[in-house]
């Protein structure tokens, strides 16, 4: 789960052409070896050194959260300023995301904030959930779910997730409504999903003991008590237990068009079919463990990888284990009970609230595990062995002293595979917890007497360490670091004391500091050149996002403002992943297909956990000219959804600005490109003849 911090809230389309209706282009294996080998060489001479750059344009919301790839290579962004609208980063004419435009579209039909998404091999978008949902961000952890379809630039709803066994846990919904004096009806209701007759409603206009007596709509209810005024009432609660949630569980998109979920409450996982809209219970996990807080990665024969938090915070061993959709089974991969051989360490721990980073498969095959607790691990899934992978180490200073090698944790924080096979990923000091004694006076917001302030930081938490607040009034922060022994802190201390025992800092804490993962040397190092953003300096690493972009770029957005980044990784992708196209046909109606290997490439790319999920091993096509102009094209309808090296093919429509003529044409997934194939496309093409 996660807690609001600050002003940010936490815790059908056709199948593939069997056969093409016009026009074939086959890439002979040799030709397409041959220009691997050319543009293998014209990399190595060309590879840029690492650089940061920020895009031309900001964000058209103070801040922007969760980044989606869409097929015609443009960024779906949430706006972080209602957590409803969505806008889209175009790149530039020339392909450039750094000078690309941004342009509004639809909204989604409630605010949802850590929601699970994927998307869909017809190219639209599904989003379900929200550890918070409504225009109050209700920590309710809803389960309704919809879809996005980029061509129509709309929103439609899906099926919600399935009820538990039993009802969820009591939450609250609250939202401005209309009222007609002495009527029992309440209109208005942002949304009455999961609403049930018996629940409690208090507020303005609203008499004592009130209760639902029927859901009349989607905005409608009618009480137990006649209203008391009329007009809008604001903020009205609606309280009780829902039947359904699903909050910020993680998914995964499988073959033959089916979703896989995770559940928030118990070792079940549902299957969610894309084509009849509609649930059925998939295999139980094989440990007690909801899958809560995991990340989840598509894995080689399209298994799915997850850590399991809950028995291995309980027992002190790491567990995971992997889901089989063919055999629809969950099997344990743990070495703590012989299912898998090696070491797991333990990646988090409850002081640190059960948080875990980003899974993410390299390209040699591996998994990083990246943990809340500076910990990493590796899965070797070709020899069922698991190892430690190296600490996570920052920087934690201030003008009285720094703590000397920090651990820093991925407690919900991004990551990216680049196309050299190296990991960025972000993380935070939330791992520092530091306990000493402090000196209070009441109604004095200064505490001194610490043993030492070297290396706290401003916006700390600052609490007592028995967990009461008889002293410091929860919430508390540090605002100002004065001195080797005094800080200022956000509240007055309710009551004075020689020597109070305080807690300072712990889970989500900043600064935020990013890293590389080199798997040849085995070696975490903060990345070079560091990123000269002053917000992550305050921020923690969950509000941060990382998307891999097409250009092999990756998009950096720090969570807390406008201005977003691109980071141009050194060293290029080995041409042993780049996808390889074999043939391009026009089929009909404007349509192209294109069959090849590697399509998806060799991992999900963009990672990060539960409250964030946008998987990249998709492929994305392009076109490119003479005079250096490139055309995105709209790719879907995928045969393969797995990372593995298969003979598979994709279907694309023309951009609508291209023109006949000559073009080069590539394609790429998770930023790692192919050679360019000439491409020739003729007006009867654009005009969609058959």
């Amino acid at each position: 789960m996660a807690t609001p911090l600050l002003s940010h809230p936490r815790t059908s389309g056709p199948a593939a052409s069997a056969a093409p209706r016009a026009r074939v282009l086959p890439i002979p294996r040799a030709i397409a070896w041959g220009f691997l080998a050319l543009s293998a060489a014209a990399q190595a001479q060309q590879a840029p050194a690492a650089s940061w750059t920020p895009l031309a344009n900001q964000a058209p919301a103070a801040s922007v959260g969760t980044m989606l790839l869409l097929t015609d290579g443009s960024v779906f962004a949430l706006s972080g300023d209602d957590s409803q609208s969505w806008f889209k980063l175009t790149p530039d004419a020339h392909g450039s995301y750094v000078n690309g435009t941004w342009s509004a579209l639809a909204s989604m039909s409630i605010p949802r904030l850590y929601f699970t998404s994927d998307v869909l091999q017809d190219g639209r978008v599904w989003v379900l959930g929200g550890e918070y949902t409504g225009p109050y961000l209700d920590a309710n952890w809803g389960s309704s779910a919809e879809i996005y379809d980029p061509v129509r630039d709309a929103w439609s709803h899906a099926a919600s997730y399935p009820n538990e066994t039993g009802g969820c846990f009591p939450v609250t919904f609250t939202s401005d409504v209309q009222l007609t004096s002495g009527s029992r009806r309440i209109t208005g209701i942002y949304s009455t999903d999961r609403f049930l007759p018996g629940w409690t409603i208090t507020g303005t206009g609203i008499p004592a003991g009130a209760t639902i007596l029927s859901v009349d709509s989607a905005t409608q209810v009618t009480m137990s008590a006649k209203a008391t005024s009329a007009g809008a009432s604001s903020a009205v609660v609606f309280a009780g237990t829902p039947l359904s949630c699903f909050g910020d569980d993680p998914s995964s998109l499988l073959s033959k068009r089916r979703i896989l979920a995770g559940n928030l409450l118990d070792n079940s996982t549902y299957l969610y079919s894309i084509d009849s809209n509609s649930w059925t219970q998939a295999a139980t996990k094989v440990y007690q463990d909801s899958s809560d807080e995991e990340g989840w990665s598509v894995m080689s024969g399209g298994l799915i990888l997850t850590y399991d938090l809950d028995p291995s915070i309980a027992t002190g061993a790491g567990y995971a284990e992997l889901y089989n959709p063919v055999a629809n089974s969950w099997s344990g991969i743990s070495p703590a009970d012989g299912t898998a051989k090696g070491d797991l360490p333990l990646l988090s721990s409850a002081a640190l609230g059960y948080e875990l980073g980003p899974v993410v498969r390299l390209q040699d095959g591996r998994a990083l595990v990246i943990g809340a607790n500076q910990h990493t691990a590796l899965y070797n899934q070709a020899t069922n062995t698991w190892s430690a992978g190296p600490d996570t180490v920052g920087t934690l200073h201030n003008p009285f002293g720094s703590i000397g090698h920090p651990p820093f944790g991925a407690d919900d924080a991004p990551a990216a595979l680049m196309p050299n096979g190296h990991v960025l990923f972000a993380a935070d000091a939330g791992p520092n917890l530091v306990t000493g004694n402090g000196a209070t006076a009441a109604g004095s917001a200064i505490i001194t007497h610490l043993p030492t302030t070297a290396g706290l930081q401003v916006y700390w938490s600052v609490a007592q360490a028995d967990g009461n607040s008889d002293v410091i009034p929860y919430g508390t922060y540090i605002t100002s670091v004065d001195s080797p022994h005094q800080i200022h802190i956000s509240a007055n201390a309710a009551v004075s004391s020689a020597g109070v025992a305080l807690a300072l800092g712990g889970v989500f804490s900043n600064p935020t500091q990013l890293f590389d993962y080199d798997p040849r040397a085995g070696r975490i190092s903060p990345v070079h050149p560091a990123l000269a953003d002053p917000n992550l300096a305050t921020d923690p690493a969950f509000i941060s996002r990382m998307l891999v972009l097409p250009s092999g770029e990756v998009l950096f957005n720090d969570g807390a403002g406008s201005q977003l980044y691109v980071y141009t990784p050194a060293g290029s992708a080995a041409s042993a992943y780049w996808p390889v196209i074999d043939r391009v046909a026009y089929t009909e109606e404007g349509e192209f297909t294109l069959t090849g290997t590697r399509l998806n490439g060799p991992s999900d790319a963009s990672a990060y956990g539960d409250d964030v999920q946008s998987n990249e091993n998709y492929p994305i096509v392009r076109l490119s000219n003479s005079s250096g102009l490139v055309f995105y094209c709209r790719s879907h309808d995928w045969t393969a959804t797995g990372v593995d090296n298969v003979l598979e093919s994709v279907r694309f429509t023309l951009n609508p600005a291209t023109v006949p003529g000559n073009y080069q044409l590539t394609v790429s997934a998770g930023g790692i490109s192919s050679a360019p194939v000439p491409l020739t496309v003729t007006a009867a093409e654009i005009r969609g003849d058959r």
